[in-house]
């Protein structure tokens, strides 16, 4: 009967010391998404005094079904210090939003942050609005930052718009004073490689 009674002892206290594990708040501050390239680095720092056990890291594409990702395991945190964390996701999907959550512990979650990593293919140039009425932006992928210098022709073969020594990946053009029709935009880099696309202005 006293061994029953210790066992049921033994038992209740640990049922408690899980319950109030599983209820303890962890304090979060500094939960940050960094672009890097093609990556998604995750920056965050469990404040002093709270601990828990393990921390997963978790992906969605529309907010709503999410993933494991990845794991840090161990105890997390600290009880005299503020602690530092990071985890890097090598493979984001690109040019959509990427949603992030973390799970403290058995069973607390974070907020979710949302990311979107813009990436331009190699050789292609992405024009925006198109058709475009006062303004339009050129991107392309310029990872390498190469010099480049852009043309700009109507229909006709004349050009209208003529830039040099270009090293960003967007430019801005101002088509307000462009008459409606269609033009051909063309960048060449110091190897004579050409990129092209073509732009519709409309009003």
């Amino acid at each position: 009967m006293v061994k029953q009674t210790v066992r049921t002892i033994l038992i209740i206290t640990l049922l408690g010391n899980f319950v109030s594990a599983k209820a303890q708040h962890i304090s979060l501050s500094n939960f940050y998404l960094i672009p890097i390239h093609k990556e998604v680095l995750m920056y965050w720092i469990i404040d002093s005094g709270s601990t828990c056990n393990g921390i997963t890291i978790w992906h969605s594409t529309d907010s709503l079904n999410y993933v494991e990702i990845g794991y840090i395991g161990g105890v997390c945190g600290s009880s005299s210090s503020s602690t530092p964390y990071n985890f890097t996701d090598k493979s984001p999907l690109l040019n959509t939003a990427n949603y992030y959550k973390l799970r403290l512990g058995y069973s607390q979650f974070t907020e979710v942050k949302a990311i979107t990593i813009k990436y331009n293919e190699p050789g292609r140039l992405y024009v925006y609005p198109n058709p475009s009425n006062d303004q339009t932006t050129v991107e392309f992928n310029n990872d390498y930052i190469k010099h480049y210098s852009m043309s700009i022709t109507n229909n006709l073969g004349n050009v209208i718009y003529k830039k040099d020594e270009i090293f960003e990946s967007q430019i801005f053009l101002n088509t307000s004073g462009w008459n409606p029709g269609t033009y051909y935009i063309t960048l060449t880099d110091t190897a004579g490689k050409l990129l092209k696309e073509k732009l519709i202005v409309s009003k």
